[in-house]
């Protein structure tokens, strides 16, 4: 069984054979841990999520019932976050944000091309009375709607194999880590490498990898999918030639991976935003890349949730979040603009949050990372590392607000003013770094 990695030859390109495995370090002590903690802050309604889409028939144009709409498609993986801010935007500004979440690099191709129209339906969010999650509703999309912002998991470059285009603009958001998964029950698969994940969708049931020889367990999404695409670029698999299940989207993945009857048989990936609402039904598999001595967790370790091995660069299974809208003259509209300020962080929602706590929090919480809190950022889907300083830095703030601590890491000085800080360090989101 695949139970850690550490094979003995490195390939950068996939191969059918079987890659040998090492023992695992996982204890029972760490998995019951992980469980509890998981139960804990979902029962405290720590985690918001976006529950699942209501069928209804009113239309995404009537605004009556749904006011100044400003219209998204993109990423599935992106809308848990997505649905917590829109009911901020909705609250703050009387916008109604519609998202239909038609995969990342349909969205792009959506976006490059202004004769393409979404449609079927889309969602919006509502809150729900009882708790601070949002509830997913869906509309009807007239027949000639065009999203304003694409929202992909990946770079255009990445989906259509062409530079970005003078008309269209890119600009980044939080990055977002992508996990390999299993069911709970499976306690033994704690690691993999590039080269077994390559064995795995890129080889199947010839790729021999012990248990995932099932095809119909093993889960992928489509080759639009942006978290198929962050796998094959980490692993050298064309994110066409995937071995497994295909499914529209990650709720979808997470439904088939939950559903076969053998759990340890069974294997997916999805974004590490919804592996944060599902830690007491699926664990994370640590990560190895190429050339990586060791596997690392996208957290510290299995149990944690502060996506430090992301924000150093030690997690190959990362990449920040696009949002992309046609330009006019080499600007986006203004409602584009402000759109896209919010969703990235770059302005608050709430002006009155002048250090975007309500932000950093919410990105935190669904297990991203906002921009302020990286150390390294990549120079292309499954590139290089290289280090990062952010404009305004909330790695204190960051810390404080993952972990839902009353304050932040001791090493960490509060502050008002750049006056309460030394060493060179100034006062940044209420610390001093």
């Amino acid at each position: 069984m695949i139970q850690s990695f550490i094979p003995s030859t490195v390939h950068s390109r996939t191969t059918c054979t079987r890659v040998r495995p090492m023992q695992s370090d996982r204890s029972s002590v760490k998995k019951l841990t992980k469980l509890l903690a998981a139960v804990a802050f979902c029962a405290a309604g720590l985690w918001p999520i976006a529950v699942a889409a209501q069928t209804t028939s009113v239309a995404c144009s009537d605004t009556s019932v749904l006011p100044n709409p400003i219209y998204l498609a993109g990423s599935s993986a992106f809308e848990p976050i997505l649905s917590q801010l829109a009911l901020r935007i909705a609250a703050n500004h009387g916008i109604t944000v519609v998202y239909s979440p038609i995969s990342s690099c349909s969205a792009v191709n959506d976006i490059a091309d202004n004769t393409q129209v979404l449609t079927g339906t889309a969602h919006y969010y509502i809150q729900d009375s009882r708790s601070s999650n949002a509830i997913t509703k869906s509309c009807t999309l007239a027949s000639n709607t065009k999203p304003l912002i694409g929202v992909s998991d990946v770079g255009y470059d990445t989906c259509t194999a062409a530079s970005l285009p003078a008309t269209i603009g890119d600009w980044h958001g939080h990055v977002q880590a992508f996990v390999i998964v299993v069911p709970e029950a499976n306690v033994t698969t704690t690691a993999i490498s590039a080269e077994q994940a390559a064995a795995i969708w890129g080889c199947g049931a010839k790729g021999n990898q012990v248990p995932f020889i099932d095809e119909t367990a093993i889960q992928q999404r489509s080759p639009t999918s942006g978290a198929q695409v962050i796998i094959a670029r980490n692993t050298g698999v064309p994110e066409s030639a995937f071995k497994g299940k295909s499914n529209a989207s990650a709720t979808s993945l997470v439904t088939s991976l939950l559903a076969v009857a053998d759990p340890q048989t069974a294997i997916g990936f999805i974004g590490a935003d919804a592996y944060a609402t599902l830690r007491s039904s699926l664990n994370a598999v640590a990560f190895r890349t190429f050339g990586q001595a060791k596997a690392y967790y996208a957290d510290s370790d299995s149990v944690s949730v502060n996506k430090r091995s992301v924000r150093n660069g030690h997690y190959g299974l990362q990449g920040p979040m696009h949002f992309m809208t046609a330009l006019i003259g080499g600007q986006p509209t203004a409602t584009a603009k402000q759109m896209i300020d919010w969703l990235t962080g770059t302005q608050p929602i709430d002006p009155s949050d002048v250090n975007n706590t309500a932000y950093i929090t919410t990105v935190a919480s669904l297990g991203d990372v906002p921009q302020c809190a990286m150390k390294v950022q990549l120079d292309k889907d499954g590139g290089r590392f290289s280090s990062f300083v952010p404009a305004t830095s909330c790695n204190c703030f960051f810390e404080k607000a993952v972990t839902q601590a009353s304050s932040a890491p001791a090493a960490c000085t509060a502050c008002t003013s750049d006056a309460n800080c030394n060493g060179g360090k100034r006062c940044q989101t209420g610390y001093c770094e």
